[in-house]
């Protein structure tokens, strides 16, 4: 199994929207805030960069992500739904997709900060805080940043997001110290039903991208697309 991902910077965004369907065009006239529409527009953009590249697509326009009725973004091509899972993610003027064409796929973008010890007893299991605590300072912020990026993207596997109490979904980074500019492993358990989902993680500058499979067994990282 292969999975994809691209991630932007919006920098990379076009001026125009000739790139959006004529119902995505409608959707984000109804969006009121800035923040709101800049961080959909290029959440969308980085999706359909992302699906036309894996598909071989030429025109941007062809390619539409509908919500399903859980929120989940769904693709379509020429009004078609594809045969694969995408998951999206933006922070800051940055947004990541992942695809995946045989398995769920979940991915999250989150800052490298200072995060409050109240947020790690508020959020993280027993386990997770006491691998926190056995970082170095210097790893320590990072390694808080992929435990909650983790947790969001196996939620999305499941399609259920932050309504699941993120103390049921427990995280161990394999290595929390690694320096290389790489994809290094992951793996998520979540309960109640004792699923381990395999995942994977890669710093860019100040962010950390995180993916996450339902496929047992998935040794294969992520792949540039």
């Amino acid at each position: 199994m292969t999975i994809g991902w691209m991630l932007l910077r919006a920098s990379a965004l076009p001026e125009g929207d000739d790139w959006l369907s004529a119902h995505e065009r409608k959707v984000l006239a109804g969006l009121k805030f800035p923040k709101r529409r800049s961080d959909w527009r290029l959440g969308r953009f980085v999706a359909k960069q992302a699906l036309a590249s894996s598909t071989g697509i030429d025109r941007l326009d062809r390619v539409e992500i509908i919500p399903d009725e859980d929120g989940a973004p769904d693709p379509f091509i020429d009004g078609k739904a594809i045969e694969s899972s995408i998951s999206i993610s933006h922070r800051e003027d940055a947004a990541a997709c992942a695809i995946a064409p045989d398995a769920r796929v979940g991915c999250d973008l989150e800052v490298v900060e200072q995060r409050s010890r109240r947020f790690v007893n508020d959020f993280f299991t027993d386990r997770e805080r006491a691998a926190v605590q056995r970082t170095p300072s210097a790893h320590r912020d990072r390694h808080v940043a992929l435990t909650w990026s983790a947790k969001e993207s196996a939620l999305k596997v499941l399609r259920v997001g932050l309504r699941r109490d993120t103390r049921r979904v427990e995280v161990e980074i394999e290595d929390p110290e690694a320096t290389e500019e790489n994809w290094h492993p992951l793996r998520v358990t979540v309960s109640p039903e004792r699923r381990c989902f395999h995942g994977w993680w890669h710093q860019d500058e100040d962010l950390v991208l995180t993916v996450v499979c339902d496929v047992r067994g998935a040794e294969t990282r992520p792949v540039t697309l």
